[in-house]
């Protein structure tokens, strides 16, 4: 090959720089090529997690174990709240292994992008990865909830001789969880493009899910009159978490209207975050 076929080949031969494609997608293709990045964002947000506390990872188990002991006397011991003839320890931990699940996951969904801030500036990565992986916090938090939860399941069969656990109906719970995570990562891309560009966001994310929990089964059934159950019924969460506790430990509180309502809020909240997402989270990470 002589030098005037070597100029014309090299051009061909070196790197092209093309402008991003448009759409969801080229989004998922991008996220597919940037896989492994995943890991490193979800280690990156554990690290964040208890970083310059004197007890460290201790916090982890502090964290979840505590409210559990602490809701465990004031509902069930003081106020006498009921729990569809199951022990109240155990109608609690399955409440808040779905609400905890939840909520963990929306508030470090929706830190993502501010979190890796300056990680934005310097680098491109697909966005849509950092709201996936900043929720490993709320798998972590899942696992406790649920080795306490089992070992809860095994001390009562032990000192009672009475097996609460509903294998056949595992299912269900497993589905509330699904929907748990499509719900959450839905809310995580509104709600993290708009952190990113006020704090404000993220706090008032705290107090709503502190007033929502108290319209959710977590701590007490709600006992809730036939002419508000289309109200009940725009809370998805207390559709979801009455079906984990009737997947877990077969409380009659499984409504399939409402479940039904909720996997459809869970699907519209996901496909309408991905569409603000994709066009809104370019021109955030802008304006860093």
């Amino acid at each position: 090959m002589n030098g005037t076929d070597d100029a014309a080949a090299g051009p061909a031969a070196g790197w092209v720089i093309e402008p991003r494609r448009e759409g969801l997608r080229a989004r998922f293709r991008d996220v597919w090529r940037y896989r492994r990045l995943m890991r490193f964002f979800a280690t990156r947000t554990l690290q964040k997690l208890y970083a310059n506390t004197v007890l460290g990872w201790t916090w982890i188990f502090i964290r979840p174990l505590v409210p559990l002991l602490v809701n465990t006397i004031v509902f069930s011991g003081l106020l006498r709240v009921g729990s569809h003839d199951v022990p109240y320890f155990l109608f609690l931990t399955a409440g808040n292994t779905s609400w905890e699940f939840f909520a963990s996951a929306v508030t470090w969904g929706t830190r993502s992008l501010e979190l890796n801030r300056g990680f934005m500036s310097k680098v491109y990565v697909p966005r849509l990865i950092m709201p996936v992986a900043a929720m490993a916090p709320s798998y972590l938090y899942l696992a406790i909830n649920l080795a306490v939860l089992m070992g809860a399941l095994i001390y009562y069969k032990i000192t009672t001789g009475i097996n609460h656990l509903s294998v056949l109906n595992l299912g269900w719970a497993l589905a509330a969880l699904a929907m748990t995570v499509a719900l959450a990562l839905g809310i995580s891309l509104w709600t993290s493009v708009l952190a990113l560009q006020a704090r404000d966001v993220r706090f008032t994310l705290g107090y709503v899910l502190g007033f929502w929990v108290f319209l959710t089964p977590v701590m007490y059934p709600l006992n809730v009159p036939e002419r508000w159950q289309w109200a009940m019924s725009l809370n998805p969460m207390a559709a979801i978490v009455n079906a984990f506790k009737y997947g877990v430990l077969n409380i009659p509180v499984l409504n399939l209207q409402h479940l039904g309502i909720a996997a459809l809020i869970a699907v519209v909240m996901l496909a309408s975050g991905l569409w603000f997402f994709n066009r809104a989270e370019a021109t955030a990470a802008d304006k860093l």
